[in-house]
């Protein structure tokens, strides 16, 4: 109760995980926009999309930059995994991939 706001101000190094936070969470946020506007069933996309977003986040997890938050990195990491191995569960998203003209077995044979 008896706090000030000066209490709750933000140094220098708040301010940068900050900022490497926001870089993290802007890789998920854009996958996540562009399947919400999309005007066609995007399916076949999931499986690139969670490959392409492990990527980025493996890269940045591994980039010293990074060190201060890689561990919350990881853990991400961890659920997109996760979601990925549940596409395996459904054939859904394998079908779609082949069907998409963009995709087709090229995708797979890669």
């Amino acid at each position: 109760r008896n706090k000030s706001y000066d209490d709750f101000k933000l140094d220098r190094n708040d301010w940068k995980h900050l900022m490497l936070i926001h870089q993290v969470l802007k890789e998920p946020a854009t996958a996540q926009q562009t399947f919400s506007s999309a005007k066609h069933p995007t399916a076949s996309q999931m499986i690139p999309t969670l490959e392409c977003l492990a990527d980025q986040w493996q890269e940045m997890a591994n980039d010293a930059q990074y060190a201060p938050i890689a561990d919350a990195i990881k853990h991400g990491l961890k659920n997109i995994n996760k979601y990925y191995k549940k596409t395996s569960d459904s054939d859904v998203y394998f079908i779609c991939l082949v069907l998409d003209p963009n995709y087709k077995l090229a995708y797979v044979e890669d």
